[in-house]
């Protein structure tokens, strides 16, 4: 009797000691990380090679009498009316969908433009819209204007994560090379960046000559500089800029 209940108690202890090994196993293994946000191309990035189908993408919308397009980005820097920067691309919309009637679009005169992310089928290249004047058009279009996020940069750079893939929009100056484009909260004499400024690399479609007019040459010429604000979608640790409004 005596030795069923030691081989019991035996029986018994193993089973707890298994029991606790396992808890302490569940303990250490590391919870899933969340899986990243997926980057929505800009109109510029999806027509560098654009697929035939259905995409989705984030741009301006843009509205004039002559009709509705999807823009890659705006020009504050050629008028007073904000134009659609050739570079960046633009799709036509034959037949955009309406936006909520309490959505926040800027207008100038009977032009209105804001940000969106849209979704449709695109068209094989062609001619498409006034004149034929676009190479590709977006049909069955659902469209979704996005809010744009008021920030500093110390803000922004602080909290990196938290704002990737949205739109932001940024004050600094800028400081436009040949071929970089940088965003920094304090430059020095003669455009140099100070020990201590926070610095934001722009990718992507930087406006050249017409923005450069706006701003301050460097003594060798070879850089711009002066203060803008930036609109632009934020990945993660560069800005992507859909607009540079200079002054």
């Amino acid at each position: 009797m005596g030795g069923k209940m030691g081989g019991m108690r035996r029986l018994l202890t193993l089973l707890l000691i298994l029991t606790l090994s396992g808890c302490a196993s569940a303990q250490v293994v590391p919870a899933a990380s969340p899986p990243p946000q997926p980057t929505i191309s800009t109109v510029a990035e999806r027509l560098i090679s654009p697929p035939q189908g259905r995409v989705e993408v984030i741009g301006y919308l843009y509205r004039t009498a002559e009709g509705s397009s999807l823009v890659g980005g705006l020009s504050f820097s050629q008028g007073e009316i904000p134009t659609p920067l050739a570079e960046a691309g633009a799709i036509w919309l034959p037949s955009p969908p309406a936006l909520p009637t309490n959505t926040a679009i800027s207008s100038v005169g009977t032009m209105t433009y804001v940000i969106v992310r849209a979704t449709g089928q695109l068209s094989s290249t062609g001619s498409y819209g006034p004149g034929g004047g676009y190479v590709y058009q977006l049909t069955d279009a659902s469209l979704e204007a996005l809010s744009v996020r008021d920030l500093t940069m110390k803000l922004l750079l602080d909290n990196s994560g938290i704002y990737d893939n949205q739109p932001v929009h940024l004050s600094g100056q800028i400081l436009l090379g040949t071929s970089t484009a940088l965003l920094v909260d304090q430059l020095g004499g003669g455009g140099v960046p100070t020990s201590s400024a926070q610095q934001i690399k722009l990718i992507g479609v930087i406006e050249g000559d017409s923005l450069r007019t706006r701003l301050t040459a460097s003594s060798g010429g070879t850089a711009h500089f002066g203060p803008v604000q930036i609109i632009g979608i934020w990945r993660r640790s560069n800005l992507y800029p859909l607009a540079i409004i200079p002054g």
